[in-house]
């Protein structure tokens, strides 16, 4: 089915859902710090609103192969947009205490798996309705998104100074909204997922699928290998952005700058995922995830001695450009090694392992901070993840990748 407009819409939807995300980020933690002055609240927060995700992910990848991407993708965005809601409705008819933002938080991370994952799946479907050749696709798609996630921070830490974090989260649901009308107007083939989900006498078993989905991606172990590192480094890295970040900055009450250094993680990844189509031609997988380990470690490094913000900002942005290539590179990997019909489930598995590692690192990280510092906390995690991350980006078994 051709369809030139098809691509497009899919990457609408996607800066409006990175814009979206971006603002969220942001906001949450500084109205959380802002209400409690707890870095560990604050860890707790990011820890519980990452654990739906392990749960919800799976299911979201049979989900995605039984009733179609499209589909599962407008009504993350759509429920996405009334979580947020939420924290307008709580704090006009009465006060959005720390409790209701935990209880507002989870459930919306209950949605934002869905549509990431369906958004991932449906690359192919949008790039051949629209003749765009798929390694091209994928870095259009992270850089697009990246896009939306450095415009976020910046939207959100504005809104923040200008009126509240209320005005942020007003203007978070209206991208919500924006998403789910440009993924609703798609027109792609979407149908393979659901006739092999579904038999001619009835349904197959919807677990016995996700079973399958398990199976394909264990079998491959490069595949799984990678999936688990990244788990490993996600759990390093996160409480960083989601802890450690909003932390440094709220104490010195510069919410711009933090949006700033946000801002420009993501310009960086931008510039890194656009060139994926470019680095892919001229450097084999193995050769491509050694340089975006290596270098994104290294630009992390300098950042635990605290230094002023515009050198956080530099160092971010390089950060983030060394690591841009990651995502379109992980999505062709997929794309490649595993069977149209099976990808949802791969893709959602993948996620559920994503969201593994972090809750339990944004829990020690906040609680450290609290009790030893947040330098000495900042130096320790990453003195970790230098370590993980050189020896992982040297493993053996993902030069057959």
């Amino acid at each position: 089915m051709k369809n030139k407009h098809a691509f497009g819409l899919l990457q609408a939807t996607n800066a409006a859902s990175g814009v979206s995300n971006g603002v969220v980020m942001i906001t949450v933690p500084w109205i959380v710090l802002e209400l409690t002055g707890s870095a560990a609240k604050a860890g707790l927060l990011a820890a519980l609103s990452s654990l739906p995700g392990i749960v919800v992910s799976p299911v979201v990848g049979g989900l995605i192969d039984r009733f179609g991407r499209r589909a599962i993708s407008m009504f993350s965005d759509v429920m996405s947009m009334v979580s947020v809601l939420m924290f307008l409705l709580v704090n006009a008819i009465g006060e959005l205490t720390y409790t209701w933002i935990l209880v507002i938080a989870v459930l919306g991370a209950c949605f934002d798996p869905a549509g990431y994952t369906a958004r991932k799946a449906l690359i192919p479907n949008a790039a051949t309705a629209s003749g765009v050749d798929i390694d091209s696709a994928n870095g259009r798609h992270e850089g697009v998104f990246a896009i939306g996630w450095m415009v976020g921070p910046a939207v959100g830490s504005a809104c923040i100074r200008w009126s509240g974090p209320m005005l942020a989260f007003a203007v978070t649901a209206v991208t919500f909204a924006c998403a789910a009308i440009a993924v609703s107007l798609m027109r792609v083939d979407d149908e393979h997922g659901k006739k092999v989900a579904h038999h001619e006498d009835g349904h197959e078993p919807f677990f016995l699928s996700l079973r399958e989905g398990f199976h394909a991606l264990t079998r491959d172990k490069p595949l799984f290998t990678l999936a688990i590192g990244f788990m490993f480094l996600s759990g390093l890295y996160m409480p960083i952005d989601t802890v450690i970040f909003p932390t440094y900055f709220e104490s010195i009450d510069n919410p711009t700058g933090l949006g700033a250094l946000f801002a420009a993680l993501a310009a960086g990844m931008v510039i890194g995922a656009f060139a994926y189509g470019r680095l892919a031609a001229k450097f084999s997988t193995s050769t491509l995830l050694r340089l975006v380990m290596i270098v994104s470690t290294l630009s992390l490094i300098p950042l635990v001695i605290l230094p002023p913000t515009w050198l956080f900002v530099v160092l971010g942005f390089f950060a983030g450009l060394s690591w841009g290539p990651f995502n379109p590179l992980w999505n062709s990997i997929v794309q490649k090694r595993v069977a149209p019909e099976m990808q949802g489930r791969v893709y959602g598995l993948q996620m559920s392992l994503l969201y593994a590692a972090p809750p339990l690192g944004q829990l020690i990280v906040g609680a450290c901070v609290d009790a030893y510092g947040l330098q000495p906390t900042f130096v320790g995690v990453m003195v970790l993840f230098g370590s993980f991350g050189l020896t992982f980006a040297t493993t053996p078994i993902l030069r057959k990748l």
